[in-house]
């Protein structure tokens, strides 16, 4: 974890057990947001997927693209879909196992 990360955690803990809190350096770095980032990674194994069937579509018409360089693209896309599909799977999990929790 970040400096500000644990700065946050402590400042957080401190304000529930009702201890002074302190600010945190104007230094630290910006927090990106978590919807922020999975956007990110969902737009970059769409860009590798149109980037695959770009490639594919060249090579079958003709154009003058390496047939290991349409296979690696194809490759690369089909591993970051599956790595997405595998991070949804265990974000579902964390959910259901968040939702089944007694109060």
């Amino acid at each position: 974890m970040s400096d500000f990360r644990i700065e946050q955690a402590l400042a957080e803990m401190r304000a529930i057990g009702g201890q002074p809190v302190q600010q945190p350096q104007q230094d630290s770095p910006p927090v990106e947001e978590f919807s922020d980032l999975l956007r990110q990674a969902v737009e970059q194994v769409n860009d590798n997927q149109v980037d695959a069937k770009g490639m594919t579509d060249a090579f079958m018409n003709g154009e003058d693209v390496q047939l290991t360089d349409v296979m690696m693209s194809v490759q690369k896309a089909d591993v970051s879909f599956e790595a997405m599909k595998e991070v949804r799977n265990q974000l579902l999990e964390a959910y259901q196992e968040i939702a089944n929790m007694q109060v």
